[in-house]
């Protein structure tokens, strides 16, 4: 059986620069290929659309805003939003906040897969 997309979770922080660098490339990729993805920020991922200046964190921000804006769909973890008390924005964009089991379940109900970084 083929997968129907992917569903990339980040999970990994501001302390793993390097992991979800590389997960968000693969997606950037992906998604200009018009393949079916979307991103989940979760945990310590949720961290990546704080406000800053620092360079590292552009980046991802970067990579975030043009996967949005080649229309895949970014998720973001209630949970994690209300524990870091943040909104569900990152400049002019505005994500969908998402239950995380509940997000994984519909995708993997539907034969996507999914990659945690």
């Amino acid at each position: 059986m083929s997968s129907k997309g992917v569903l990339y979770i980040v999970v990994s922080g501001l302390n793993d620069y390097k992991k979800a660098r590389e997960a968000l490339r693969i997606a950037e990729y992906q998604a200009g290929d018009g393949k079916n993805l979307a991103v989940m920020l979760q945990g310590d991922g949720i961290n990546w659309i704080k406000e800053s200046k620092e360079n590292r964190i552009k980046e991802i921000q970067t990579s975030i805003g043009v996967i949005h804006e080649l229309g895949c769909p970014i998720f973001l973890c209630g949970a994690s939003l209300n524990e870091e008390g943040l909104s569900p924005t990152m400049g002019d964009y505005k994500f969908n906040i998402s239950s995380a089991p509940r997000r994984i379940s519909q995708v993997v109900e539907k034969g996507w897969q999914l990659a945690v970084f």
